[in-house]
């Protein structure tokens, strides 16, 4: 069984170190990799279940008030091991998946074909219909159809970026885009319709086709979204404040949590402004831990913003006082970023996504979500780095797994998004030092700190126009050497010639600047340093 970890607590160094390295100081151990969540409890939690219109009120009126009558400090995210990086948890999970897994998914590859499909009920909820049905494998699942005259939007655009997330690292359902004919569906004689009040009645043949009316087909060949059901029993979704109450397991307020809050860079992505609590979900597994999962993506790439006529969507929030102060008083002369995009193709299955005018810093959500509300610089910059990780063909993987019957909305999203991708990344590592993969080793009679650049890595600039100067200091923050004008290299950079401490395990802090190519104000980096069973090691880092 896999040995759980307790996340490393950062112990503050007693004395008056220099004022150049600050207070912080590391634990001398590994960085924290998976946090010990997953206790079981002894009884099921609190329920977090709002209303949309209690929900909005709270989010949208009452705390953005209460807020604005406190003085409130930022806060850093908590629950990061000593490189900032997120470890693995029932929330998140770090992965490196392939191309060929992105276009799979996370489940069996969609439910089971081999006998016609049990429907066991139709849950209506205003204009959405959801027909839930159960495969040979006793897999319960619901299907969801595209609204009449947008074929292939709401469901392409489920499966794209249920991939994208799951691939970030989120807990996702497993979504399929699925074809059917109405033999491969046959009822059940328990079969039920249950209507928005909640009560129940016997489900006909006359009501399944009735239902299956209301979805468009193409000569007899129906076209939907299979969403596996999640296991475990439902708890209601994410709070967007506080933890929930009777998880012992959930010990970091979901506002300071940095896999929440790096969402921010994910959902302007792929331009998924509907972010609330009723499109995330918590579960009590059967083994007694609750598991935190993210859905209903039906309205990203812009599909919202097209099947809504409501163009506004992902540039500015439903009450985005500023913009309609600046129309009013302009008598409607200032033109938003909406209105100047340029003409986006009318292809089947795609929405309003466009890159030319999205700006990562002034995207905007729909509704307050507080994690993402409070996202700073290092929360985008963790989850830039995620981006980065997805090439070219983990994005066009992702795109052809919601399967457009038009080829040229796969090639048009696939642009769109790596277009969309280049602009957060120049964004995002323009104000954090982005500098990866540091390793440390010893050099002679000092040591040498060896980096990767992702400014450099990702060709927004040139390595013969970047300089580096690194300086090593001891534990108490007395400099102890300096080493400028480090060239970049191609693969990576090494400083060397830095003395090491010589008290608390060799405990040593390195500072890496930046220089040319424009970058002279990005902050700098502190590096730190210890020795530990096998050698020197990195035991943490500090970006300013």
């Amino acid at each position: 069984m896999r040995r759980l970890a307790i996340l490393a607590c950062v112990a503050a160094c007693g004395g008056s170190p220099s004022r150049a390295v600050g207070t912080l100081r590391f634990q001398n151990q590994e960085p924290v990799k998976l946090v010990n969540d997953r206790v079981p409890l002894e009884k099921p939690p609190q329920t977090f279940d709002q209303g949309l219109v209690e929900y909005y009120v709270h989010q949208d009126l009452i705390e953005p008030t209460r807020r604005a009558l406190t003085v409130e400090e930022s806060r850093r995210a908590r629950n990061v091991n000593s490189l900032g990086e997120v470890p693995d948890s029932a929330w998140f999970e770090n992965r490196a998946l392939t191309p060929e897994e992105i276009r799979k998914g996370p489940g069996l590859g969609g439910p089971d074909r081999s006998q016609p499909w049990r429907v066991v009920g139709v849950k209506v909820g205003g204009a959405a219909i959801g027909i839930t049905f159960e495969d040979a494998r006793n897999d319960r699942y619901v299907l969801k159809f595209d609204e009449r005259n947008f074929p292939e939007t709401e469901s392409s655009a489920d499966v794209i970026v249920q991939r994208l997330a799951w691939a970030f690292g989120y807990n996702v359902p497993d979504n399929q885009v699925v074809t059917f004919k109405r033999e491969q569906l046959t009822l059940d004689p328990k079969a039920e319709i249950k209507n928005r009040q909640g009560g129940t009645t016997k489900m006909t043949q006359a009501d399944l086709d009735r239902y299956l009316g209301m979805a468009e087909s193409q000569n007899g060949t129906y076209r939907a979204l299979a969403s596996k059901m999640i296991g475990g029993k439902i708890v209601g979704g994410v709070d967007p404040e506080g933890t929930r109450k009777g998880d012992a397991n959930d010990r970091v307020p979901h506002e300071l949590r940095r896999d929440l809050r790096g969402q921010r860079v994910l959902w302007a992505w792929v331009n998924h402004p509907d972010i609330k609590s009723q499109n995330s979900l918590a579960t009590l597994e059967p083994e007694g831990f609750v598991k935190w999962y993210t859905l209903d993506f039906g309205e990203s790439l812009g599909v919202g913003a097209r099947t809504t006529a409501t163009p506004r969507l992902g540039y500015r929030s439903t009450y985005a006082i500023r913009d309609s102060m600046v129309s009013l008083v302009t008598f409607g002369a200032y033109v938003h970023p909406w209105e100047r995009a340029g003409a986006i193709p009318k292809l089947r299955g795609l929405g309003d996504f466009e890159s030319e005018q999205f700006d990562p810093a002034t995207w905007s959500p729909s509704h307050n979500w507080r994690p993402t509300d409070m996202a700073d610089r290092f929360d985008q910059f963790w989850a830039t780095e995620l981006l980065l990780r997805l090439t070219p063909a983990h994005v066009q993987a992702a795109v052809e797994a919601g399967q457009y019957s038009d080829p040229r909305t796969t090639v048009y999203v696939t642009k769109t998004l790596i277009e969309r991708q280049k602009k957060i990344a120049r964004w995002a590592l323009s104000r954090v030092a982005p500098l990866v993969d540091v390793t440390v080793r010893t050099a002679g009679t000092g040591l040498a700190v060896c980096f990767d650049d992702l400014w450099l890595r990702h060709d927004m600039g040139k390595a013969a126009g970047t300089r580096y100067d690194a300086a090593s200091f001891d534990y108490a923050g007395v400099p102890l050497a300096e080493a400028r004008g480090i060239a970049a290299g191609a693969r990576g950079t090494c400083a060397t010639g830095l003395r090491a401490g010589t008290s608390h395990d060799g405990y040593t802090i390195v500072r890496l600047r930046i220089h040319g190519e424009g970058r002279d104000d990005v902050p700098v980096m502190f590096v730190h340093v210890a020795a530990g069973p096998a050698g020197v090691r990195v035991i943490g880092l500090d970006r300013r």
